[in-house]
């Protein structure tokens, strides 16, 4: 602790590019060492925590993926070059799909996995993912894809028209904003409270590390609607009297990071950004607990992505020590509407995968019952198919059995909604295959900064029995240090609920 104390500070007062962007640019754990002044030690600690250092093809094993052929694909892709595993690439809506030579391939929603794989040829390469993220709206008006729909006309520039501080920070309190990456924190309480707090500098930074199995709303505004993004930055800033903000997006979105670069560059030549307030891109590396606050914050210092202790929150003392407020894109995009209009934004960006007629983003009003977002929006099942249960808010989030798929979408009646990542599963994944799946993802995304955590992810897949897995199951709640290892157990545990023995069944 005493080390990663003095590296944490180390890596504050250095210049330069951090380890984390070394590493990525492909220099040696020594190499990196040396440039920054950090123990080998604790360089080698962070080259072990991402995934994308690794070289080689990425196969994504998230959920939706996991089970439409990831394994196949993996082995397919092994005969040409080693292959390793990511947990989402954000294709859930094609999947699977595989990232290598920063460029993202997945399926086309017209071809089978077999068709695909065998369609490559000698020497021959799958096509680059370059179809539209399909995308839907039950709200009207529609808040978060306002700009993304079919047949409308972009706002694009015109969303950094924006009153004063204290004028937004009275319409997101009006409006009652809360978070929509998962936590649904009060936003006005959380930009307040950075306000408030004294410091020679306070920081904004965008959460684009949209990790959930099963979720791509961000992806899709980052890609194709960066500038509500921003200028829900810069409202922020506003408010808490910011100077500078970071958008940390994941390395698995590296379509994002060219985009909303470029929206940056855009917003700048227009007078929007960089005289009183700027942004910089800043991408990670590929650990899913990373879209925890604190883990991103260690990640954007250079350090390995491990939580925090809280309090202090972010707000307190966050990035560099500062002030700091961590917002996800989601709800930084549909900041500026409501600045601007001062009406309620009571709607989610929810992703549907698997198991779905018509897979993609899907606004609704939050409440809406999940089998009609299903029905009008999905389409229902694919033909010939009947669904088993849902994943609803990724590997941290809830299992609803079809029975239940009445439920209303909202933080209130589904509390682990998370990121409303919704797959689909149908009658050939059981529930001991889901359960499988959640203990691994469990077991390889621990960060392992807390012993609960660490040793109990690693021995769900061990427990021959409900009580056994019952007592672990609240060791990891109770004695966790972050929502990671606290929320390992909501989804086992609706498992447990919903199939009972089935579960342990072979």
């Amino acid at each position: 602790m005493i080390l990663h104390e003095w590296a944490r500070r180390h890596a504050q007062a250095a210049e330069g590019p951090n380890a984390v962007a070394r590493l990525l640019a492909g220099e040696s754990v020594e190499q990196v060492a040396g440039a920054t002044g950090l123990p080998r030690a604790v360089v080698a600690g962070v080259r072990s925590c991402y995934d994308l250092l690794e070289p080689g093809p990425k196969v994504c094993d998230g959920t939706a993926c996991h089970f439409a052929g990831a394994g196949a694909l993996a082995a397919e892709l092994g005969l040409r070059d080693p292959a390793s595993g990511v947990r989402c690439l954000g294709h859930c809506y094609a999947a699977p799909a595989f990232l290598s030579g920063g460029r993202v391939f997945a399926r086309p929603a017209a071809q089978s996995l077999e068709s695909w794989v065998s369609g490559w040829g000698e020497g021959s390469e799958p096509h680059e993912d370059l179809a539209p993220l399909p995308r839907e709206s039950l709200a009207d008006p529609p808040i978060v894809l306002r700009n993304l729909l079919p047949g409308v006309r972009r706002t694009r520039l015109g969303e950094y028209a924006l009153p004063d501080g204290p004028d937004i920070l009275a319409a997101i309190a009006d409006a009652g904003l809360r978070g929509r990456g998962g936590a649904a924190f009060p936003t006005a309480a959380k930009w307040e409270a950075a306000r408030d707090t004294e410091g020679p500098e306070r920081f904004v930074v965008a959460n684009g590390d949209e990790g959930d199995p099963g979720s791509y709303v961000d992806r899709l505004l980052l890609e194709e609607d960066p500038h509500a993004v921003l200028a829900g930055m810069l409202a922020c800033a506003r408010v808490i009297g910011a100077a500078r903000g970071f958008v940390y997006v994941r390395g698995e979105y590296p379509r994002a990071q060219a985009a909303v670069r470029e929206a940056i560059h855009e917003a700048r030549a227009a007078g929007r950004l960089g005289v009183h307030f700027d942004i910089e891109v800043v991408s990670g590396a590929g650990a899913y607990v990373c879209g925890e606050e604190t883990a991103l914050l260690r990640s954007f210092e250079g350090l390995r992505g491990e939580s925090q202790p809280k309090p202090p929150y972010p707000t307190q003392r966050g990035l560099f020590g500062q002030p700091t407020v961590v917002q996800n894109v989601e709800t930084l995009a549909v900041v500026p509407w409501i600045a601007r209009t001062r009406r309620r934004g009571g709607t989610k960006a929810v992703s549907l995968s698997g198991a779905i007629a018509r897979p993609g983003v899907v606004e609704i009003p939050l409440g809406t019952p999940l089998r009609q977002v299903l029905t009008e929006a999905g389409g229902g099942p694919p033909a010939g198919r009947r669904w088993e249960m849902a994943l609803v808010g990724g590997p941290m989030g809830r299992v609803l059995p079809e029975a239940r798929f009445d439920t209303a979408l909202s933080y209130d009646t589904l509390p682990g909604l998370g990121h409303a990542g919704i797959v689909l599963l149908d009658e050939t994944v059981t529930p001991r295959a889901l359960a499988e799946h959640l203990f691994a993802f469990a077991a390889a995304e621990s960060c392992g900064a807390c012993t609960p955590c660490r040793v109990g992810t690693a021995r769900l897949r061990a427990m021959p029995d409900r009580p056994r897995l019952e007592r672990l199951l609240e060791t990891l709640e109770m004695g966790s240090l972050c929502g990671f290892g606290q929320g390992v157990p909501r989804p086992i545990r609706d498992l447990l609920e919903h199939f009972g023995d089935r579960v342990f069944a072979c």
